[in-house]
């Protein structure tokens, strides 16, 4: 592992100054060409023999793009962690947050996500009748009630205007079995009544404060680091340049990769469930995530004849009995930390590796990692699933298990934040600090021991949430 780490940390030295670079000039083109041939496929019209091929290629590209997803990401995870490193060795009072403050506010996919999504909260703030039938109508029925009028119907165009745009995604990002946006509006909806019921402010406003943050403490950190030799002040700036390109291309990678990447492969995956369920090889469409890659392309090469009714209904089972079943927080043999080098560490500080905590289920404290500075007391609000968003109140606490850059639109509202898992560089963190609200992350137990409603304090320096 020793000798791994050091060949690693030398392909890095490489690799550090130009990521960003190819991820601008190679690798993005490449992937945006990939799904420029999947959106032009006709996949209702190929034939069988055509739509196996593409399956065939799909597959294949997929591969392709976590090829290019782990080339990037390697040091987009360590460029960040080594400029908090050398920060840390340089400034002599430098507190657990400062270094990752000059690396925020620089655009990117999540934040344009979320800003569209509010401004099509204003577009219906605009008209009382729209406003009043999302305020008031359950969220199932909406898009038939919005059908119902002039206004309504307009408003629907603006939906999916807003889906076409940045519904190429689902909740959790890595399940295909999950409807991607664009199929279910629900979703869209949810986050629309989330805006409306705490009149969310335009987070635009409160991103160019961050900004103006960051030049600030940039300027100071480069003063008072001034008097230190050039090739120290060289590598600061180039630490710097890594680090902030990292933040903003966690980011962007993940809505390129991905979220797009696993709506590609389910709209495929969906096609080959429409012409099995056209044969009763299986019950419905979306049934045919409960078949294997390799029993999906038997069945398609003798012209989608088969039943899988009796296997599809145990599989189904067996997934409904482990969703019951909470996971244990660790599996497997603890043979001890992982060597320290560059790449372990930032991959710590992006999982929230650490001694497991001592459990204490009587106690009003839990402690996780610090994710984003400043203290708030709220109501803790209980999410596990995004089609519970409507929930979420201005000023409530979110607490969930995990973030993936689709929840991004909740932190317009959100008081503060509370997570199960992560650490310092993870995507739930990244994004509290953009949008500048509290955050402690890897707690491991927030969404076990907190009850929906309490009343909890949450101190994003220290990680620490207190169950008032």
């Amino acid at each position: 592992m020793e000798e791994a780490g050091h060949k690693a940390e030398e392909a890095l030295k490489g690799l550090m100054p130009v990521y960003g670079e190819r991820w601008r000039d190679e690798w993005l083109p490449e992937v945006q060409s990939h799904h420029n041939k999947w959106n032009a496929f006709d996949l209702a019209d190929a034939s069988d023999f055509e739509l196996i091929d593409h399956l065939d290629w799909t597959l294949e590209t997929f591969r392709r793009f976590w090829d290019i997803h782990f080339q990037l990401m390697v040091p987009a995870l360590v460029g960040p962690s080594m400029l908090l490193d050398l920060y840390n060795d340089l400034i002599e009072d430098a507190g657990p947050m400062d270094a990752y403050k000059l690396t925020q506010g620089f655009d990117n996919t999540s934040l344009r996500a979320g800003e569209d999504l509010w401004k099509l909260s204003q577009v219906a703030t605009a008209s009382e009748e729209v406003r009043n039938i999302l305020e008031n109508t359950g969220t199932d029925q909406v898009m038939a009630a919005l059908e119902g009028s002039e206004e309504g119907r307009h408003f629907v165009a603006e939906i999916d205007k807003y889906a076409q745009m940045w519904g190429l995604r689902s909740d959790t990002v890595i399940e295909i079995a999950d409807p991607s946006w664009v199929e279910d509006s629900t979703i869209v909806i949810n986050y629309l009544k989330a805006y409306l019921a705490g009149d969310a402010a335009d987070p635009r406003e409160r991103w160019n404060e961050i900004v103006a943050e960051r030049e600030r403490l940039v300027a100071e950190a480069q003063s008072r680091i001034s008097t230190y030799p050039e090739p120290v002040k060289q590598q600061f700036n180039g630490m710097l340049h890594a680090g902030q390109d990292g933040h903003r291309l966690q980011e962007d990678h993940n809505w390129w990769i991905d979220q797009q990447g696993n709506h590609q492969v389910r709209q495929v995956y969906l096609e080959f469930g429409n012409r099995l369920a056209s044969t009763g090889a299986i019950p419905t469409r979306d049934d045919v995530f409960m078949l294997t890659g390799d029993e999906i392309m038997e069945t398609a090469k003798s012209g989608f004849r088969g039943d899988f009714q009796a296997v599809i209904a145990e599989r189904t089972a067996e997934m409904e009995k482990w969703e019951k079943i909470p996971a244990a927080p660790r599996i497997g043999t603890d043979y001890g930390p992982p060597p320290d080098n560059p790449v372990t560490r930032a991959l710590g500080r992006f999982f929230g590796w650490g001694p497991v905590a001592a459990r204490d289920d009587s106690s009003d404290m839990l402690q996780g990692t610090p994710g984003s500075t400043g203290k708030v007391t709220g109501t803790a609000r209980v999410i596990i699933k995004l089609s519970d968003a409507g929930r979420l109140k201005n000023g409530d606490i979110l607490v969930t298990a995990t973030i993936s850059p689709p929840w991004t639109p909740l932190f317009a509202t959100a008081a503060g934040i509370v997570t199960d898992t992560g650490g310092a560089l993870s995507h739930c963190a990244i994004v509290a600090r953009e949008y500048a609200i509290p955050a402690a992350v890897g707690t491991m137990r927030a969404t076990q021991l907190i009850k929906d409603g309490d009343q909890i304090e949450v101190d994003g320096d220290a990680g620490t949430v207190r169950i008032l």
